[in-house]
């Protein structure tokens, strides 16, 4: 007997966060949160640790706060992050989910392009790999798996580009 496979075509990523799914939710806020502490000055990881202890992730917070380090420091522009409250998503969060659906789905080489290509060097998509696996890895033990969407835009959001090295204090 012949088993039949429905095959879901992609979906795009929605302009409002409500929209996302669950997995996709969890690491956009976690993003936001880690960029909105370092602005600040302070440690992102108690906020990180107790936000993806509720989502049932909680080392995802060690590797999401390796991850935004890797990117702070190998970005090659500014990368759109917004304000955890902002109800909108940047076409830069767009490119992370996207890369973090690639390597859950076993896309690793073509989740490390679409981070050298949208904004990070070389190297940074390539050391980014290892800490998107641990995400999607630990994301994926507490059932939350990043949905099939489209490849985004290519498309520079120029809403609140994050520049690590500048002296930006002030929040979406």
């Amino acid at each position: 007997m012949a088993q039949v496979i429905h095959l879901a075509a992609p979906t795009s990523y929605p302009g409002a966060t409500a929209a996302l799914e669950p997995a996709e939710s969890t690491l956009v806020l976690a993003i936001r949160w880690w960029v909105a502490d370092h602005r600040q000055g302070d440690d992102p990881l108690p906020r990180l640790c107790q936000a993806l202890e509720i989502a049932g992730a909680h080392d995802a917070a060690f590797a999401v706060d390796r991850l935004m380090a890797i990117i702070a420091r190998t970005v090659r522009r500014p990368v759109a992050v917004n304000c955890p409250r902002c109800p909108n998503l940047s076409d830069d969060e767009k490119q992370l989910l996207y890369a973090a659906y690639l390597v859950q789905s076993g896309e690793a080489p073509l989740a490390e392009r679409a981070l050298r290509t949208a904004f990070l060097s070389a190297q940074g998509a390539e050391f980014a790999l290892g800490s998107l696996e641990g995400i999607t890895v630990l994301f994926g033990e507490a059932n939350l798996v990043f949905p099939c969407r489209q490849q985004p835009a290519e498309v520079v959001d120029a809403m609140m580009p994050w520049t690590p090295s500048g002296d930006a204090r002030t929040l979406h």
